[in-house]
């Protein structure tokens, strides 16, 4: 393995317990605001993994992405918040805004296989960090990633089937995995798009 993954892998494992302190601290915060303006949601916390941070620095080098350091990678701490609805993202982000947390960036994520989630940076806003117990925090980030429920069930099946390659079809079948992408992507175009829109189609209703 290459010198300096070595040295990003080794200063990510030093500070792995801050980053689950900070990403705890993030996932209550962001618990509390979901409780409090009544969302009806579910809510996912996770820390990178070894693994899976030596597979994205490999990744991302060979995408001509360079990693100088750890504060580069913006997903060693993740959320994920599931909504019913996909209207209820935007208005949580507006909820996000008024102060809770500093937001570095927002981006729509629309890739070729059909996941479609808003994924948003943050960190922790001044006013926290002048506190004590959250002095060490600082510089860390978190990326929350936002899907309705319809997206979530797909983006994690379609992670373990296809992305992951758990079962190691990909290898030892070729025609057959790219049968199942192909049907993947299918079953997201004809019924998870419709279903996301005929239920916010009813929201409109009601409300």
């Amino acid at each position: 393995m290459d010198t300096h993954i070595q040295k990003l892998i080794k200063k990510f494992e030093g500070k792995k317990s801050l980053y689950e302190d900070f990403c705890l601290l993030i996932n209550k915060l962001i618990e509390n605001l979901l409780i409090e303006k009544k969302y009806k949601y579910q809510l996912f916390y996770r820390i990178k993994s070894t693994d899976r941070l030596k597979e994205k620095i490999k990744r991302k080098s060979k995408e001509k992405k360079i990693y100088k350091r750890l504060s580069d990678i913006n997903d060693l701490a993740g959320i994920r918040i599931v909504f019913y609805l996909e209207s209820e993202k935007e208005k949580f982000i507006e909820d996000l805004q008024k102060g809770l947390l500093n937001i570095v960036s927002t981006e729509e994520f629309k890739k070729n296989n059909g996941y479609r989630a808003k994924h948003i940076i943050v960190k922790m806003d001044q006013k926290r960090l002048q506190l004590s117990e959250y002095k060490k925090f600082k510089g860390l980030k978190c990326e929350i990633q936002l899907l309705s429920i319809f997206n979530h069930v797909w983006a994690e099946l379609e992670h373990d089937w296809l992305y992951k390659n758990m079962h190691n079809l990909k290898n030892k079948n070729p025609g057959r995995y790219e049968i199942i992408k192909k049907q993947m992507k299918n079953i997201f175009k004809n019924y998870v798009k419709k279903l996301t829109s005929k239920f916010e189609s009813i929201a409109k209703q009601i409300q």
